[in-house]
């Protein structure tokens, strides 16, 4: 591939150092790249926890019980950004105008574009929040053993999920509406906020797991289960008109009540997950003599997701398997493991209609690890990942969407090839 050469970078910059100025157009979108990434969290989690266990029936039901308190406090500071602070305002809040009725421009913001435009709209970690919430995880597990190599597994957990820091971190766009002449107008909305929401709370979630498993005389195993996942205040993206409670919980003032809202909240009501599992893993050694060097394995899951509209079930994929196979035979070892992902939803894309979303397509991939025994402690290898490079697919549709119309982008990586040599020594 071609590349910039360093030294002839450097010999033209000391001939001509003009060579390297910043437009003023560079200039301010490297300022403005600086304040939006201008971002402070500090997070201090304190647990502790309790544990037990039991064995009944001659330990043939073996419980283990536990509860978890954890406490989290977490502040937080991000850019503010005001569109509308380049224009003057009379002493009520009202926007100065023209004759002609146009809004004044304040004349320290400068052109529009500028950097003086920028000091003006944008205040660098001028939204400041703070939060806490703490909560208590209870867990018990039951193993019963059915016979030696047969178990039966049931368990139940109270677990949460965090949001993300990108979720949290305070950052908020103010963009007040221009009524023509300065007289509000009861049908349109007062302006807009766009906010992440710094008091986004953890879901919380109680989890109910059933399987059984089976080990084979090769050292093999079997096993199925099922699962269910009731989640509470699961994260959802909201565009509302903004209440006075909204704008408590999002610490905004109280006078944007009546303007529209667009962050994400806790969704009222539950979410759930319903999933089966499976797992399998075992030495053809039974079929012959050439079975010995063989092992076979495949796992995969299956879930069933509801919710809100708007909740982001975007952390989870429907469907997933792997499945593949081992050959060893000194001096080899061979591993070729298929993956496969299920159609997964992603974001919601409002400019495509109510029920449009971003989609990535399903797809499998194989992988290959390969290694060569030199002597006893050392080995050459070579793995490749994506060898067929199948490349990711995104979509984006809803019910209006014409089909030729679905693909979004196609991304590829290229197959990754690792060579090496390792050792113990």
């Amino acid at each position: 591939l071609p590349f910039v050469s360093s030294a002839t970078v450097w010999k033209a910059f000391a001939a001509n150092p003009v060579l390297f100025g910043k437009t003023p157009a560079q200039a301010t979108a490297e300022e403005l790249y600086r304040l939006n990434n201008s971002e402070w969290l500090q997070e201090a989690v304190s647990a502790g926890y309790a544990q037990a266990e039991l064995g009944l029936f001659h330990n043939r039901l073996k419980v283990l019980a536990g509860v978890r308190y954890e406490r989290t406090d977490a502040a937080g500071q991000g850019i503010r950004n005001d569109p509308n602070a380049v224009y003057a305002r009379a002493a009520d809040g009202s926007f100065q105008r023209t004759a002609a009725g146009a809004r004044i421009r304040r004349a320290e913001a400068g052109a529009v574009g500028s950097l003086q435009e920028l000091a003006v709209t944008r205040q660098e970690r001028g939204f400041k929040a703070s939060r806490m919430y703490d909560g208590s995880y209870p867990s018990v597990h039951l193993t019963y053993q059915i016979r030696e190599n047969l178990l039966a597994r049931a368990a139940y957990a109270k677990t949460y999920g965090r949001p993300d820091f990108t979720n949290i971190v305070p950052n908020t766009t103010v963009d007040e509406t221009d009524f023509s002449g300065g007289v509000p107008d009861p049908t349109q909305i007062p302006g807009r906020i766009t906010t992440r929401n710094t008091g986004l709370r953890p879901w919380t979630a109680d989890n109910f797991d059933l399987s059984l498993e089976y080990y084979t005389p090769q050292g093999g195993l079997f096993s199925v289960g099922a699962f269910r996942k009731d989640i509470r205040n699961f994260f959802g993206d909201a565009v509302k008109v903004a209440t006075v409670a909204d704008l408590e919980a999002l610490d905004l003032d109280p006078r944007y009540a009546g303007w529209q809202i667009t962050t994400q909240f806790n969704l009222p009501g539950t979410a759930r997950v319903d999933g089966m599992e499976f797992n399998v893993r075992q030495s053809l050694r039974p079929l012959g003599g050439w079975g010995r060097y063989f092992a076979v394995f495949a796992n995969g899951t299956k879930l069933q997701l509801e919710g809100a509209r708007a909740a982001d079930f975007s952390g989870f994929i429907p469907e997933s398997a792997n499945w593949g196979f081992d050959f060893s035979r000194k001096p080899f070892s061979l591993m070729a493991k298929w993956n496969y992902r299920g159609q997964q939803r992603l974001a919601s894309v409002v400019a495509l209609g109510p029920d449009a979303y971003e989609y990535s397509k399903s797809r499998t991939r194989l992988d290959v690890n390969l290694d060569y025994q030199l002597r006893a402690n050392l080995f050459l290898y070579m793995s490749g990942q994506n060898v067929f490079d199948v490349p990711e697919t995104l979509l984006r549709f809803g019910s209006q969407t014409p089909g030729y119309a679905r693909v979004s982008q196609v991304l590829t990586t290229g197959v990754q090839i690792t060579l090496g040599v390792k050792g113990t020594f």
